[in-house]
């Protein structure tokens, strides 16, 4: 498909998935009604999120190298995983090329972890564009499966 299209890909190897940690905080807190100090437990991120967004890597010799990343919540009774990233091509004008990336989201039955509150994803994408596109736009969507027809851009980018 990407013979036809005039560029050709080399995905990075693997989807790189890494849970998002939390760990019990205590907090206090005065009543101001009462006067009274209340004590409880909270949960603190230990491992920062990643921004939804489509970060440009390196873009020289007409091979552009760009980086998906994002994450999704999952927590409780209900278990999101990142299923696979899906490449789909958008619309191609004379000098601009769309690249539609999907992120398949699965849910599975069971409870998570209480100390996962959630999953950072990244991956990094490269390609050979033809000579006579100029500009990409890459757009990011999220695709939950128990949902149907529901999908959410979470990023866009212009190069």
């Amino acid at each position: 498909m990407f013979g036809l299209l005039g560029c050709s890909a080399e995905a990075q190897k693997k989807l790189k998935v890494e849970p998002v940690y939390v760990q019990p905080h205590r907090v206090s807190r005065e009543t101001q009604e009462t006067g009274r100090t209340h004590t409880y437990t909270t949960n603190k991120e230990v491992t920062k999120r990643l921004t939804p967004q489509v970060v440009m890597l390196d873009s020289a010799d007409g091979k552009w190298r760009f980086r998906l990343q994002g994450n999704i919540y999952s927590g409780g009774h209900n278990i999101r995983q990142v299923k696979k990233i899906r490449f789909e091509k958008g619309d191609d004008l004379e000098e601009s090329l769309t690249l539609r990336y999907y992120v398949e989201v699965r849910k599975i039955p069971g409870k998570e972890s209480a100390n996962v509150s959630g999953y950072n994803y990244s991956k990094d994408i490269s390609y050979s564009m033809p000579k006579n596109v100029k500009m990409i736009k890459v757009e990011l969507y999220e695709e939950h499966q128990e949902q149907e027809e529901q999908r959410i851009k979470v990023a866009e980018q212009v190069f």
